[in-house]
């Protein structure tokens, strides 16, 4: 059973039902996934319900499902905040280092690649940001360029009192499709400075940028969409100059053309994302691949005059694998149901 509630404000969505087909299509929709599956019910039988609350920007969402489920969920554009009220989730558990969630535990979804999941039954609360929107307040925060958010898989355990206190206090405008515009954006901004404050490690972009005015803007505007092919067309669109007046204010501010700052805010992206991969699963071609540079040969040339190293170096660098996870003494977290 679906219901759709639409104002002007956000969008409330709500399912629930017994049939195992109709709970993976739901699923499968939700995670932009093919492989979601559903093992066998608990012993009072099978069932499943789905909540969820949002606009372009956040979206919180309650789930639950009465039986052990897996498959892979890819985040896309997003980055998502996540606690079970039960024990047995566990995130990338196809890797040497699978992030087991402890009950009431809040932590963030692996971001900006598929991932497989194991569950037992039990509820998930969920908050999901759109990437634009929370690096966007990340860059605000931290005075950088905004760009791929580097998010700790568990929080700064002195950031969960107020990250609690912050969810609590934006329950009842995130459930409320019709609260006002702005008033869903305060509390938007609110929940997202406080998971930043709990999860936030993203290291300065490294790029160089003007410090005010219309070059600022043009800069941070691709920064922002650097993951997208982009021509100075594009930029001149958003900047509202031709493309002689948008070189010449780049060159009063001693700033490097349009498409210069553009590859150099993509090669930082990809040594960042070199640097935490993992070797054995990850390779240079499709990560350069992915930033925009389909000449592997002249990209490593380039990669290597602007950092010292080749970027195969780089990614070998990573021996072990990070872990940060929590104790099982960690204390739980407040809900927003």
């Amino acid at each position: 059973m679906r219901t759709d509630l639409r104002t002007p404000t956000a969008t409330a969505t709500e399912h629930h039902g017994t049939v195992v087909d109709d709970a993976v299509e739901l699923f499968e929709g939700v995670y932009s996934s093919h492989d979601i599956n559903i093992g066998r019910a608990v012993s009072e039988g099978f069932s499943y319900r789905y909540r969820a609350v949002g606009d372009d920007r956040v979206t919180t969402a309650t789930s639950a499902v009465a039986a052990h489920r897996w498959g892979t969920i890819n985040p896309g554009r997003q980055y998502t905040l996540a606690w079970a009220t039960g024990p047995g989730m566990v995130l990338d558990a196809d890797r040497r280092d699978p992030i087991t969630m402890q009950p009431n535990v809040p932590v963030t979804y692996p971001a900006g690649r598929p991932f497989v999941f194991d569950a037992a039954p039990a509820v998930q609360h969920v908050v999901r940001f759109d990437a634009d929107f929370l690096e966007s307040v990340s860059a605000a925060l931290r005075g950088d360029l905004p760009g791929p958010l580097d998010l700790r898989t568990t929080a700064a355990q002195d950031a969960l009192p107020a990250l609690r206190r912050t969810i609590a206090g934006a329950a009842a405008t995130l459930w409320d499709p019709a609260a006002p515009p702005s008033v869903r954006d305060t509390q938007h901004r609110r929940i997202a400075e406080a998971v930043l404050a709990a999860f936030d490690q993203t290291p300065p972009s490294g790029v160089a940028a003007a410090g005010h005015g219309a070059v600022r803007a043009a800069q941070e505007w691709i920064a922002a969409n650097a993951h997208r092919p982009l021509t100075t067309a594009d930029v001149c669109r958003v900047t509202g100059l031709s493309a002689r007046g948008l070189q010449a204010a780049f060159h009063r501010a001693g700033a490097t053309s349009p498409m210069q700052f553009l590859r150099d805010v993509r090669l930082h992206r990809i040594r960042t994302t070199l640097e935490a991969a993992d070797p054995t699963t990850t390779t240079v071609a499709e990560v350069a691949r992915a930033w925009g540079f389909a000449h592997l040969g002249r990209f490593a040339g380039t990669y290597a005059g602007a950092f010292g190293e080749r970027p195969s170096a780089t990614l070998q660098r990573r021996v072990t694998p990070r872990t940060d996870q929590p104790p099982s003494s960690a204390p739980t977290a407040s809900t927003t149901t």
